[in-house]
């Protein structure tokens, strides 16, 4: 008989499989991303197909056959009702749950992500907003995945002058050191690092307008790739 092996996590994705099966990805603390195997699961009558759903944290009990994790049962733990009601709350749960999808491997226990993560989800279901704590939730987990951005002044010369976006050099750097571009404003430099400093729950009370944090997105999405790319 397969050994059974237990796991919590976060669903980060699900995506069908053959006519009625459905794999669901998951952000655990002791394996990083596992995919695991539903059988079934797209049939109505079946409590993994909903327990399943993106966001949820689940126990699932599992086993391997030919290096697949096959599911055997799943508890919910928690829906987060709260975000799934609210379009803004969802969209900043999606948008940070496909980031943790990007930046966690398969296979590597760290449970800072999955921390990180449930802490995310759990300040946005208690009413922070959803704007800052999305960022500073994606500046965070790029530090807990080994991709931190250099933050205090430009990195080789720390000065806080003329600083520009350098995603290749890993932050910012001055244009006296060779950064390129626009200089940024140092009130986009000092948001940056304030949602960067404090802890997740506690960015509800910084006052960022949506502009500045589509920039700051914009600029994280594009030190990601260029990050993962090397």
């Amino acid at each position: 008989m397969a050994q059974l092996s237990r796991a919590v996590g976060i669903v980060l994705r699900t995506q069908n499989h053959a006519e009625t099966d459905r794999i669901a990805v998951l952000l655990t603390p002791d394996q990083g991303r596992l995919d695991v195997l539903a059988k079934g699961a797209r049939r109505l009558e079946r409590v993994s197909g909903a327990a399943l759903d993106v966001s949820n944290l689940v126990e699932v009990i599992y086993y391997r056959r030919r290096g697949l994790a096959l599911l055997k049962d799943v508890d919910l733990r928690r829906a987060f009702h709260r975000i799934k009601g609210e379009l803004s709350r969802l969209e900043a749960a999606l948008a940070g749950l496909a980031w943790a999808l990007r930046l966690v491997p398969k296979g590597q226990p760290d449970p800072t992500p999955f921390r990180l993560t449930c802490q995310f989800l759990e300040s946005l279901e208690r009413g922070t907003p959803p704007g800052p704590l999305k960022v500073g939730y994606l500046l965070k987990l790029l530090a807990a995945s080994g991709h931190a951005p250099h933050l205090s002044g430009c990195l080789r010369c720390g000065g806080e002058g003329e600083l520009t976006w350098s995603p290749r050099e890993g932050g910012f750097l001055c244009r006296a050191c060779g950064g390129e571009g626009q200089p940024l404003s140092i009130k986009l430099v000092h948001t940056m690092q304030g949602l960067a400093r404090l802890p997740l729950p506690a960015l509800g009370r910084l006052q960022v307008d949506e502009g500045m944090l589509g920039e700051l997105e914009r600029l994280l999405l594009e030190f990601r790739e260029v990050q993962l790319s090397r």
